[in-house]
């Protein structure tokens, strides 16, 4: 008997599908009548079957080129992550036979969390905190003084760079939470009820200087690789905080060692570098008053019940053949 059904193969780490969960990981391989499911978790493995799918939801796995071919059997490419750096190859953003879609939307509540995480431990020194409680070290001394006064951030101001969906979360608690002026960068849509103002690339530095807190939430495309340099950290106020939940691509690694050592700037918080893992000789690690995380903003509770109800939404709709969720702009880089 002919199986008719559509095949999707998902090429993912098992950490990654682990985190999603058991009941959301049922649901994913089962998510359609007229669709089969494969799982895979070898880049080999992964490869082979793409070549033979309908359909591949990848997390950071390259597609064979062969599959990306006109007359191969492949129509659709779904990146996991929100970003599609990892995976965007010439040969895929040529390939506009075949649809490619991110997971834009799902995380962006995920993320917009961790960012805020960033931004209050270095506004209160939570680094500093745990290290003297780990020391049994009570951070007062006899004459009732604080070892550090923290930052408040009630009145403060934010400049968020790429109001999409991230950015429009981390407006909403910034603006909503802390009362906080908000600040935002965006090439396209610029309706945020939260953002007070808006700014373009070439004002760049101006509010730069402004902002006590400068959150990227911008994707890493050519025209944002290092959009934070030597100018940029130099153009941010002394006591300012930098926050990362993207991409590492988006800072310049050797000007924020230079920046951090030289207190040009107060801090720095840093859930994703430009090399993961972050090797242990990385002067990162070492630099005064910077929080690393290992790029988890997205490891949540709810992480399956936000993302696999985005991708059985997708699947439905390519197995139905109505528009997909997420479409990625081939010619942005997003």
């Amino acid at each position: 008997m002919t199986d008719n059904k559509l095949k999707l193969v998902i090429g993912i780490s098992q950490g990654v599908w682990n985190a999603f969960g058991d009941p959301a990981t049922e649901k994913l391989l089962d998510p359609h009548p007229n669709v089969r499911v494969e799982v895979v978790y070898d880049e080999e493995q992964f490869a082979k079957l793409a070549l033979e799918a309908d359909g591949v939801l990848t997390f950071n796995l390259k597609i064979p080129t062969q599959a990306l071919q006109q007359g191969s059997r492949l129509r659709w490419v779904h990146s996991i992550p929100a970003g599609i750096d990892a995976i965007a190859t010439p040969e895929l953003l040529a390939a506009e036979h075949v649809a490619f879609t991110a997971s834009k939307g799902p995380h962006a509540p995920l993320i917009a969390e961790q960012l805020v995480l960033l931004m209050l431990s270095l506004a209160r020194h939570m680094p500093a905190l745990v290290h003297a409680q780990d020391a049994c070290r009570w951070g007062r001394d006899e004459q009732d003084n604080v070892a550090q006064t923290s930052t408040q951030l009630l009145g403060k101001t934010i400049a968020i760079l790429g109001v999409g969906q991230i950015g429009r979360h981390m407006a909403r608690i910034c603006k909503i939470g802390f009362g906080m002026k908000v600040l935002g960068m965006s090439r396209t849509s610029r309706d945020c009820e939260f953002v007070d103002e808006y700014f373009d690339r070439s004002n760049l530095h101006e509010a730069l200087g402004e902002a006590d807190v400068v959150a990227l939430c911008v994707a890493l495309t050519p025209a944002t690789e290092n959009i934070i340099g030597k100018a940029e950290f130099e153009a941010m106020k002394s006591t300012a905080f930098i926050i990362n939940a993207g991409r590492g691509g988006l800072i310049d690694e050797n000007a924020l060692i230079d920046a951090m050592n030289a207190n040009i700037i107060g801090g720095a918080g840093l859930d994703t570098v430009t090399v993961e893992p972050l090797p242990e000789t990385s002067p990162l690690w070492g630099l005064p008053n910077t929080i690393i995380t290992p790029h988890s903003g997205p490891f949540t509770d709810n992480l399956g019940g936000e993302v696999v109800n985005f991708f059985i939404e997708n699947i439905r709709r390519f197995a139905e053949d109505e528009p997909l969720l997420g479409i990625v702009h081939r010619d942005e880089g997003y």
